[in-house]
């Protein structure tokens, strides 16, 4: 969508319809990303929609949240029970919308309300949907009750992407987004988005797992494992408690049913992300009752590298673009460099990063080894005559890494480079 298209005012009330097509029930609630209403279609099937109420941005907001909203179509069409599905996209009026699963049950909250809920299968359930976001090169970056609907069969899913993975600055989160809203994430937040100028990785798994361990203790304890958040005044002990690792582990140990989620928790909660457990698969390994419910992660790519390499942005600003290695090949160039698409210097992957300095000018460098036919890629690029790692690192699956590493890729391999996930395809 261009900034130049027309934008018209556009708030539904029961009764209205939609383009004709959906017949507005109620209005379930409007957030800081869109109001979501309950919709039927002609055969009388029950959706949400969700609308993206432009009319109320400036125009040189528009366009990222257009694009923000489209991925977040995308991100609800991964294959995973675990997740709320993404049926229809479209606009109305120059306002872009959804048609997604209209969970009546509403969220975890409500679950938690009936005491014979099975919290180790729920727990599952959210990992199993972080599970299949990170697999397809997302993370969620909300995680939160209120983001995890309970579908008719009881079935926890995992909603809400619209801010998944695209802001870092806290002033950013403010000036897009209500303020009130944004207070209410504090509790879920990783330390290194307080001060991500301390903190390397802001794009990561550990992220997601850090907000998990906070919806567990929650859940468990009915309160959050840093401290009191009634008030902006106790905003600033809970970070510090937070960035200290410092959680409330008497309100665990005070029963045997609550004690053995301890592990969990803790391993969730260290304030450091590169102690903390890496991937879901870790934190499943320490999940009490091994009995777990089936999880499907669903692969909708080419993982036939043997006719080529592409890197797909999966998240970032450039999202979807596709960056084909096989070019190179064919110029008998077998090193190739990757960084911020800036005047001063050129890479040949030119990555598009105007809001925030996380990506380096000299980010990485992808080499070809013909010996093995693959490719490898490497922090950092060669230049004054010696190696030069980035300043924040990159990220393949989550390992950070090392100067002078050559780490080969393989289909399905997540690159992260400051706030861009880029994902190892066939062409």
């Amino acid at each position: 969508m261009k900034q130049d298209v027309s934008v018209s005012r556009c708030q539904f009330k029961p009764g209205d319809y939609v383009n004709g097509k959906y017949h507005v029930e109620e209005l379930l609630g409007e957030g800081s990303f869109g109001m979501v209403y309950k919709v039927s279609d002609p055969q009388g099937r029950l959706y949400a929609l969700k609308l993206l109420p432009l009319w109320k941005r400036a125009p040189s907001e528009r366009e990222e949240l257009v694009q923000r909203f489209r991925m977040e179509f995308d991100t609800g069409r991964i294959n995973s029970p675990y997740l709320v599905h993404s049926f229809v996209y479209d606009e109305v009026k120059g306002n872009p919308y959804i048609i997604m699963e209209y969970c009546r049950k509403g969220n975890l909250y409500k679950l938690f309300e009936d005491s014979k809920a099975d919290t180790s299968k729920i727990f599952c359930q959210i990992l199993y949907g972080l599970q299949a976001l990170h697999k397809n090169g997302k993370i969620h970056r909300d995680l939160k009750p209120e983001n995890i609907l309970v579908k008719e069969d009881n079935v926890v899913a995992l909603s809400d992407f619209g801010t998944s993975g695209v802001i870092t600055s806290l002033t950013r989160w403010q000036t897009l987004f209500h303020k009130a809203d944004v207070f209410g994430t504090f509790a879920y937040m990783a330390p290194e988005l307080f001060n991500s100028k301390k903190n390397k990785a802001v794009m990561l798994p550990t992220t997601d797992i850090f907000s998990f361990g906070v919806v567990v203790f929650e859940l468990l304890c009915k309160d959050y494992p840093f401290g009191s958040l009634e008030s902006e005044k106790d905003l600033q002990p809970y970070m510090k408690n937070a960035e200290k690792g410092l959680w409330n582990k008497s309100k665990i140990r005070v029963k045997p049913e609550l004690a053995k989620w301890e592990p969990v928790i803790d391993g969730c909660l260290n304030p450091d992300y590169s102690a903390r457990f890496q991937k879901i698969e870790d934190v499943l390994k320490v999940m009490p009752q091994r009995s777990l419910p089936k999880n499907v992660v669903s692969v909708d790519f080419n993982t036939d590298l043997s006719k080529g390499v592409v890197l797909k942005v999966m998240q970032g600003e450039a999202y979807g673009k596709k960056y084909d290695l096989n070019q190179y090949l064919q110029q008998d160039q077998c090193i190739v460099t990757g960084g911020r698409l800036s005047e001063d210097y050129s890479n040949k992957i030119n990555i598009r990063d105007f809001d925030t300095s996380y990506i380096s000018r000299r980010h990485f460098t992808l080499e070809y080894h013909a010996e093995d036919t693959h490719w490898y890629i490497r922090d950092g690029q060669w230049y004054d005559g010696h190696w030069n790692n980035s300043l924040n690192g990159t990220y393949v699956n989550s390992h950070e890494l090392q100067k002078f590493e050559g780490l080969p890729l393989n289909a399905g391999d997540i690159i992260t480079v400051g706030e861009v996930k880029m994902r190892v395809e066939g062409v």
